[in-house]
């Protein structure tokens, strides 16, 4: 492994803990919120649900904005005005009493979180090399949710005995001691200026197109569009509907069983579901992003990761032993990681002959993606729940997943990636 690979590497994981720091306090309030509303000063649960979804939707029409914001800072600047308004955010829920203040809040951390976001995929797209574009993503997506992990074993852990308003101002100093040591060591703005002056050296400087048009002209690009249809496709069924219902449907199928004379519920198995999604991820998420990189054609393996998951989708639903409904739900979450892992890897590659403003063009329209698909996931699902039940969700899901899996086989697109 070269100098240049080792520094990427580094690189890399500088970001995944920054924003995974800076993830806690988001992800403490998912445990938290939903059973200390009235200490937060909420009047209802439907306001805990519109506080939960308020920053994923405020990040749709944000993107394209910190984009361009992009365009005028450096990418350590940007991740340093990120952190700045995550600290904020998190501090700031130990203090506020009504609901506007906490739109607002949620509002400025869908910024933060679009700054941490759009700042990462660039930053990995200045430090590929030589299809190392799995590897880098791979790292990035592996750590950095371990935040999530860490912030919500500790809302469950000490909610209770602090309550929110301590918690979140414990998260928050923790941010405030724990992130200056890693942004000190970014080297990423020189990479960058490097990159920018062998563009330079090598064509003419690009005239600037308007994000529209500049959005036009990568839709048109090959395969573009296949990484947007897949991309919507995975944040709806697994960041949308996957993880917004699994809890209630462990809840609805009486899932329990006993370990050491202790009955464990559905709502703690889910729990411990996801926590483990996020446990393997620093393992796996590397692993299949060196894989896709060497051994395989990303398309094929990401074509091969749909088909399981649209199997064990059907599987999901069916009055399974207990043992053998975890065991699908296990498998069902590795194709989750493996999923975001190459969508990532597809993105950055898919790209790779255009211009980095291009580039840049193709990552903020697969980010808008996500988002919308994160959006939507959840409200579609318990639209069906509410009409036609569990089984049809997963069902729905697992047809969408093995129609776009027959599609790719035939399509192939992606065939050089």
């Amino acid at each position: 492994m070269d100098k240049t690979t080792i520094r990427g590497k580094k690189e890399v994981l500088r970001f995944s803990w920054i924003t995974a720091l800076c993830l806690t306090g988001d992800s403490m309030l998912y445990i938290v919120l939903p059973l200390y509303w009235k200490e937060a000063g909420l009047d209802s649960l439907v306001q805990v649900g519109i506080l939960l979804s308020v920053n994923r939707l405020v990040r749709l029409p944000l993107n394209p904005i910190v984009s361009r914001i992009y365009r005028h800072i450096s990418l350590r600047q940007g991740m340093l005005a990120a952190v700045v308004l995550a600290i904020l955010t998190t501090a700031s829920y130990g203090f506020i009493h009504t609901f506007p203040l906490w739109i607002a809040a949620r509002c400025v951390w869908g910024l933060a979180w679009s700054l941490l976001r759009l700042g990462a995929y660039y930053a990995i797209l200045e430090l590929c090399r030589d299809r190392n574009e799995g590897r880098l993503f791979g790292l990035y997506n592996g750590h950095y949710r371990l935040g999530s992990l860490v912030g919500m074993l500790l809302g469950g852990a000490l909610a209770e005995m602090l309550g929110l308003r301590t918690l979140a101002w414990l998260l928050g100093a923790a941010t405030v001691c724990g992130v200056p040591f890693l942004l000190r060591g970014l080297r990423i703005d020189d990479v960058q200026k490097k990159s920018v002056r062998l563009a330079e050296a090598s064509v003419p400087i690009p005239q600037q197109r308007s994000g529209t048009a500049a959005f036009m002209t990568v839709l048109k690009t090959k395969d573009v569009s296949w990484l947007l249809a897949a991309a919507l496709g995975s944040a709806m069924i697994y960041e949308g509907m996957l993880t917004s219902t699994l809890s209630n449907y462990a809840e609805t199928r009486q899932a329990s069983m006993t370990v050491l004379g202790f009955t464990l519920g559905g709502a703690f198995i889910a729990g411990g579901l996801q926590a483990l999604r996020w446990g393997w991820g620093p393992f796996l998420s590397p692993f299949i992003g060196s894989l896709s990189d060497r051994q395989f054609n990303k398309a094929r393996l990401l074509t091969w990761t749909m088909g399981a998951a649209a199997a064990l989708l059907f599987l999901f639903p069916l009055p399974l032993p207990m043992w053998g409904w975890i065991a699908v739900a296990v498998g069902l979450l590795m194709t989750s990681t493996c999923t975001t892992t190459l969508m990532d890897a597809l993105a950055g590659s898919v790209s790779g002959t255009l211009s980095m403003h291009d580039r840049r063009t193709v990552m903020t329209a697969y980010s808008v993606t996500l988002d919308v698909g994160a959006a939507l996931g959840p409200a579609v699902s318990f639209w069906v729940v509410q009409h036609a039940g569990y089984p049809a969700v997963y069902w729905g899901a697992a047809a969408m997943w093995l129609g776009l899996c027959c599609c790719f086989f035939v399509a192939k697109p992606f065939a050089k990636q």
